[in-house]
């Protein structure tokens, strides 16, 4: 046997692995880290933004997001740009509209479970572990996940914690809030799935409205940092409202 027949015998192919990468490159598509349209790191600067992407990539297919902030929550929940309904449109754009179902289907074989529950459960705990504890996105959480939402720390700023608190936290806040009150309207009715529900969108709003009092404080205090300073540093001036890193 030949040294290459060797090599080529020996080979093992992880679809998991390689799906899970390209979901990393798309979130960097979303978040203009990188582009469809050309090569390498285009926002790797501190207060990177739209201005600069659009001077990098004049025409770019794919629109980042505007602000570098993505919800990591599931797709039932009141997003627009929602971390799974933007790589869906990224794949659209990425390999057609018309393969989109295919795809979606692939992806989600190759993960064992669907892009939603991927994003909200693993998909930050997989970059953490990328790059070993020194992530890119930061992820602003509740205790246990009610609320979640990645910051591409390149494109943060003082202020970043204020726009998390008043265009996500507080509509989430008012959209469970909503449901409940309409679940409540007919509490007679409701079956025991439907009554689980209720108990569970219950103590998700407790846990965001907790989440918000710790968010406004540290909002308020419009943190400024150098990202010459490093990671964890940075990380750090967050305390509690930031996922921890170990």
């Amino acid at each position: 046997m030949t040294e290459n027949e060797d090599i080529k015998r020996r080979m093992v192919w992880h679809t998991d692995v390689v799906v899970k990468q390209l979901l990393s490159y798309a979130i960097g598509c979303v978040m203009g880290r990188y582009s469809l349209d050309r090569k390498g790191l285009i926002l790797a600067n501190q207060g990177d933004g739209p201005e600069q992407y659009h001077a990098l990539v004049p025409g770019s297919r794919f629109e980042p997001d505007d602000d570098g902030l993505l919800p990591l929550m599931p797709s039932d929940t009141d997003f627009s740009d929602n971390a799974t309904t933007v790589v869906k449109r990224w794949l659209a754009v990425a390999f057609g509209e018309d393969t989109l179902v295919d795809n979606l289907n692939c992806v989600e074989a190759a993960l064992g479970k669907s892009l939603d529950d991927y994003f909200v459960k693993d998909f930050w705990k997989d970059h953490k572990k990328m790059y070993q504890n020194r992530p890119i996105y930061w992820l602003f959480s509740s205790k246990k996940g009610a609320f979640q939402c990645l910051a591409y720390m390149h494109r943060m700023n003082a202020y970043t914690a204020e726009r998390i608190r008043t265009k996500y936290l507080l509509p989430h806040i008012e959209w469970l809030v909503q449901r409940q009150t309409e679940m409540e309207a007919n509490a007679a009715n409701l079956n025991a799935r439907e009554r689980k529900q209720l108990d569970s969108i219950t103590r998700q709003i407790a846990e965001c409205r907790e989440y918000h009092d710790r968010l406004h404080t540290v909002a308020d205090e419009q943190i400024a940092f150098d990202l010459d300073d490093g990671v964890v540093v940075n990380y750090g001036k967050f305390g509690d409202v930031l996922m921890k890193l170990k």
